[in-house]
């Protein structure tokens, strides 16, 4: 009889967060993403449900701001993206973090993934 060994999730090796601590780094990081790395923040927005989301990406020479709502799942016991997606479109990556910092909660809470 063999022994079984455990095996890790591969989605835990392969995916990582990382956590912004303050609004200098969350700019540095905003005008240093790829194209394969995002940001992620906690909103503070009334028009959402939870405050929202709002993600950050580069892709093709531009920076995208997407909001939406956020919604707990108490099966999972964590908090997904929900419905009213919206889309914002910036040339630099400070327009980007400009527009962010009026609609993050207070203080930052951001991740870089």
């Amino acid at each position: 009889m063999s022994k079984e060994k455990k095996r890790r999730p591969r989605a835990a090796e392969l995916y990582s967060e990382r956590t912004i601590a303050n609004e200098r780094d969350l700019l540095e990081f905003i005008e240093a993403l790829d194209e394969d790395e995002g940001i992620r923040m906690q909103g503070d927005l009334k028009n959402h449900s939870g405050g929202g989301f709002i993600f950050v990406g580069y892709y093709r020479g531009s920076y995208c701001v997407n909001i939406c709502d956020k919604v707990w799942n108490q099966k999972l016991r964590t908090y997904l993206t929900g419905g009213k997606d919206e889309w914002y479109y910036f040339d630099t990556g400070k327009q980007a973090f400009t527009f962010v910092m009026k609609e993050a909660k207070r203080p930052i809470q951001a991740w870089l993934y």
